[in-house]
């Protein structure tokens, strides 16, 4: 479960998320809508902790992201809005980077990231350089890299940004698969 309680974001004396109070029960596929400068990305970096908040707390299964920042961050799979690729490295080379971040290694290791590859239907780009990758392609070696450490919890901005008609739909089937089984 995610829980939310007064949630405010103040930027320059603008408040871009104010007194912000939800509960998201597990297993929920749950969205934002709004218009821009909403406050939708702004939320959704506090809840990765990727911004804190001025004031409020979050908590995500149970940990509070700010007393628990590190804990917090094992259990969530965050794919952003505007993600950051080391295009220099292959595919494979940037999901071993992502694992290593989470201590992840071995040979369980390899066959995690050939099963993420192969889902994504990267496989046959796997040792290519990330640069060579099109638009959509990086977009679903990020939402690869979200779910290399098995997350509890995925949370996205503009997840289909990108992605063509199949790849839409190949992610939408994803996580409604993860969430039926919560």
């Amino acid at each position: 479960m995610i829980i939310l309680k007064n949630l405010t974001k103040i930027y320059r004396g603008i408040k871009a998320v104010d007194n912000l109070n939800l509960q998201i029960p597990q297993g929920t596929i749950f969205g934002f809508i709004g218009p821009n400068g909403a406050g939708k990305t702004t939320t959704i970096r506090m809840m990765t902790g990727v911004l804190r908040p001025t004031k409020g707390s979050i908590s995500i299964d149970g940990l509070d992201i700010a007393k628990e920042p590190s804990q917090a961050k094992r259990i969530i799979g965050f794919i952003p809005d505007r993600p950051f690729l080391y295009e220099k490295l292959s595919g494979t080379e940037f999901l071993r980077f992502k694992a290593g971040l989470y201590g992840m290694e071995g040979a369980r290791l390899d066959e995690d990231i050939s099963d993420l590859l192969n889902l994504f239907e990267l496989s046959d780009w796997a040792d290519e350089l990330i640069e060579s990758y099109s638009h959509g392609m990086k977009q679903r070696l990020i939402i690869a890299s979200a779910l290399i450490h098995k997350p509890k919890v995925i949370i996205v901005d503009e997840p289909m940004v990108a992605l063509d008609p199949r790849g839409a739909k190949l992610v939408k089937e994803l996580f409604k698969e993860r969430a039926r089984k919560g």
